[in-house]
C-alpha cells in the first residue's frame, strides 16, 4: 500500500508543478518583469529547479510502479499495472528530452540570441531565434503530452492504490 502511495503522490506532484509553472509563474514573469530577456533568464531559473523536481517524482513513480509489477506479478491487476509502468517510462523519456536535450540547445541559443528585446538582423541571431523559438514550442509540446499522460497515469495508479 505504501508503494501506491508514494506513487500516486509522486505523479501528483509532478503534474502539480506544471500546472502552477503554466498556470501561476510563467505569464507573470512576463507581464511583470520589464524585459523579455529577463523574463526568459528567471524563466529559465525556475524551470531548471522545477525540471529536478520532476525527475525526483518520475523516479519516484516509476520505482514504485516497477516493485509493484514485480511483487504483484500474479495478481489480477498486473495488465494494468503494466500500462501503468509503462507510461511512467514513456513520461520520463519525454521529461529527459525536454529538460536536457532541448533545455540545453535553448540556452546555447539564448547566449547567441542575447538580447530577446532589441532583435537584430544579421543572420545569427535570425537563425538562432527561429530554432530558439521551434525548440520553444515542441518543449511545450512535450510537457503538454506529458501533464495528459501524467493525468491518465495519476487515475489508473488511485485505482490501483485500493488494490496494494
Amino acid at each position: 500500500m505504501i508503494l501506491s502511495i508514494i506513487k500516486s503522490l509522486s505523479l501528483g506532484v509532478w503534474l502539480g508543478s506544471l500546472l502552477m509553472l503554466g498556470a501561476a509563474v510563467a505569464a507573470p514573469v512576463f507581464q511583470e518583469l520589464p524585459s523579455k530577456t529577463m523574463a526568459g533568464n528567471l524563466n529559465s531559473v525556475i524551470l531548471s529547479r522545477m525540471n529536478m523536481i520532476e525527475w525526483i517524482c518520475g523516479i519516484l513513480a516509476f520505482l514504485s510502479a516497477l516493485t509493484l509489477v514485480i511483487v504483484n506479478w500474479n495478481g489480477e491487476y498486473r495488465t494494468i499495472r503494466l500500462v501503468e509502468t509503462a507510461l511512467i517510462f514513456v513520461m520520463i523519456t519525454l521529461l529527459w528530452m525536454y529538460s536536457t536535450k532541448m533545455s540545453e540547445r535553448m540556452g546555447e541559443l539564448r547566449q547567441t540570441i542575447g538580447d530577446f528585446d532589441n532583435p537584430r538582423t544579421d543572420n545569427e541571431y535570425i537563425m538562432a531565434k527561429a530554432e530558439f523559438d521551434d525548440l520553444h514550442k515542441g518543449y511545450t509540446r512535450l510537457v503538454g503530452i506529458n501533464m495528459v499522460l501524467i493525468t491518465a497515469t495519476f487515475v489508473l495508479s488511485i485505482v490501483n492504490t485500493r488494490q496494494g
